[in-house]
């Protein structure tokens, strides 16, 4: 089956398929992804793919298991910024949250 072309053509899908690439990159796997975001691998995969269009809430679901709000991720996917910095920031603001600014990392 042809890939539709809204999809290939689209800047957020193509934003999202790059930060998808990247996490998967960084995490090791599809299947390790799917599990830390309860998605099956191979619909993660489609969407890095740009083979498959994410339904809403599984969208929802994908950004709160990574820590990372919808506003957040529409951000992401309308902007510019390369998806490890995004990743790098968004790691560096929840260590903030969860160990506060002023610990000393004792």
């Amino acid at each position: 089956m042809p890939i539709p072309t809204e999809i290939t053509e689209s800047k957020i899908h193509q934003r999202l398929s790059q930060l998808i690439a990247t996490l998967i990159e960084e995490i090791g796997s599809e299947r390790k992804l799917g599990r830390m975001t309860s998605l099956s691998a191979n619909g993660i995969g489609k969407w890095c793919d740009l083979k498959s269009d994410p339904h809403l809430l599984k969208l929802i679901q994908f950004a709160y298991s990574l820590g990372w709000s919808m506003t957040e991720l529409m951000s992401f996917a309308e902007g510019d910024e390369d998806p490890q910095v995004a990743i790098a920031r968004k790691k560096k603001v929840l260590l903030l949250q969860l160990y506060g600014k002023n610990s000393s990392g004792r």
